[in-house]
């Protein structure tokens, strides 16, 4: 892939991101986290699960340009986990309230950021770490 920007246009990087079945099977599974048949699950165990996967997710797409669709992802899972609140609260058309909830909260319930843990890959050098053994 082409740089982008006048300064990177001649280099050419490594195209890697997350597919679109991978993209679909994380927002499966997150929708399988925070299902309404779970609604009796404390929300602590909820968001360590969503914990769990993310940070797996995140780890396994962090090498390349898989920002923008980690940043959706995470996204998807604070809607979801707003939608799930709302539902556990029982108020059905209040999404706003499970919404406000989450974001209210000084760390959005414990859910983890994905910001900046993608290492982007750079022309003429290794993109992704050599082990040492």
């Amino acid at each position: 892939m082409r740089g982008r920007t006048p300064r990177s246009a001649h280099l050419t990087f490594p195209a890697r991101w997350p597919a679109r079945k991978a993209v679909r099977h994380a927002r499966d599974r997150i929708r399988s986290i925070t299902g309404r048949s779970r609604l009796l699950v404390p929300v602590e165990q909820i968001v360590d699960e969503l914990n769990l996967f993310l940070r797996g997710w995140a780890g396994y797409f962090r090498y390349g340009n898989s920002a923008l669709l980690l940043g959706q992802i995470r996204n998807y899972a604070l809607r979801r986990l707003a939608l799930w609140l709302s539902k556990r609260g029982n108020r059905r058309r209040a999404w706003g309230w499970g919404m406000v909830q989450v974001l209210r909260s000084s760390n959005h319930l414990g859910l983890i950021s994905l910001d900046g843990i993608v290492v982007p890959p750079r022309p003429m050098r290794a993109w992704k770490a050599e082990r040492r053994r």
